[in-house]
């Protein structure tokens, strides 16, 4: 596998920048804060209210963390890719071949088959090293981390594609402010059994949740306390609950992938859910930063690392 000598990542900036808080307009009177003030106001008001609280304050921000010219692998661009090769030399891994990846997006309303971009890896379900035979300066994720049947598994290729000492960049789904409002937050129960099940396609449970148990996805309306009727609380269609008992008992649905959500996080909870699995030696990648989310957004920003040693490839159990 191809590696090259690379200089040292620069320095990320933190979480929470008590200056930043306590001096940003849009935060209000805060100018006569000290570090200690700062600090309890923005755990107590500033975190559940969504306030700009560092220099990542909004998407660009984030991505503007990836440098340019790096050598990128952004997995799941669909047709909305946040890279181009203008700017960084960036490889493109997906599910589905570029034709057949614009078939799909040309039959969504809001779809642009022109943008999708070339596929450079067709991923059907093996290893990353066994499909990419380099190594890259970062890996870059957005809203497909949740998408993934098993967390470890996924980790584990990533790893074995990226170059030593260097980082995974996510953007995942904040549940509260999406369609995923009332489904519970992944536990460390629920990554173990996917990963003790070796799951490779999603489970009956996860497809299932978001047949029947999703809400609206109006970001604002969210952030407003308007989370729509609770579906746990009234009862769906009949037909719609027998159409899909029927269709998931198909003898070919364990052959067949049908995506969606299958986990569903916060920032705290997903920074909790990676530093147990690398503690417990599950996977090598640090928690290096996790940036909240911002009012109005239905998404927060995750940097995970490799140490400077390049782990195993391959050694999921």
């Amino acid at each position: 596998m191809k590696t090259a000598s690379r200089p040292e990542p620069a320095e990320l900036p933190p979480s929470f920048d008590w200056l930043v808080y306590a001096r940003h307009p849009r935060n209000g009177d805060l100018h006569g804060f000290d570090e200690a003030d700062a600090t309890h106001h923005y755990s107590t008001y500033g975190c559940d209210e969504g306030r700009i609280c560092g220099a990542i304050d909004g998407r660009g921000a984030f991505l503007d963390l990836i440098p340019r010219g790096a050598a990128l692998l952004e997995i799941g661009p669909f047709c909305t890719p946040c890279f181009t090769p203008r700017t960084h030399r960036v490889r493109y891994l997906d599910a589905f071949p570029t034709e057949q990846l614009r078939l799909i997006v040309g039959e969504l309303s809001w779809g642009r088959p022109d943008l999708v971009p070339e596929i450079d890896y067709v991923w059907r379900g093996g290893p990353y090293a066994e499909l990419i035979q380099e190594r890259f300066d970062a890996v870059f994720s957005s809203h497909n981390f949740e998408h993934q049947p098993c967390l470890i598994t996924h980790l584990r290729d990533i790893a074995s594609v990226l170059a030593p000492g260097r980082r995974l960049f996510l953007i995942i789904p904040d549940r509260r402010y999406c369609f995923d409002h009332y489904l519970p937050e992944s536990t460390i129960a629920d990554v173990l059994d996917a990963f003790i099940e070796r799951r490779s396609k999603h489970s009956a449970r996860s497809i299932l949740e978001h047949r029947l148990l999703l809400t609206h996805n109006e970001t604002e309306a969210h952030w407003n306390g308007d989370h729509g009727p609770d579906p746990r609380r009234r009862a769906p269609s009949a037909e719609i609950v027998r159409i899909i008992a029927d269709n998931l008992r198909s003898p070919s649905v364990p052959e067949t992938y049908i995506d969606t959500h299958a986990w569903q996080f916060v920032p705290e909870s997903f920074g909790l859910l990676m530093r147990t699995l690398k503690a417990a030696g599950l996977t090598p990648f640090e928690v290096e930063r996790v940036y909240p989310t911002l009012r109005l957004s239905n998404e927060f920003y995750a940097v995970l690392r490799l140490p400077p040693v390049a782990p195993e490839a391959g050694n999921a159990a």
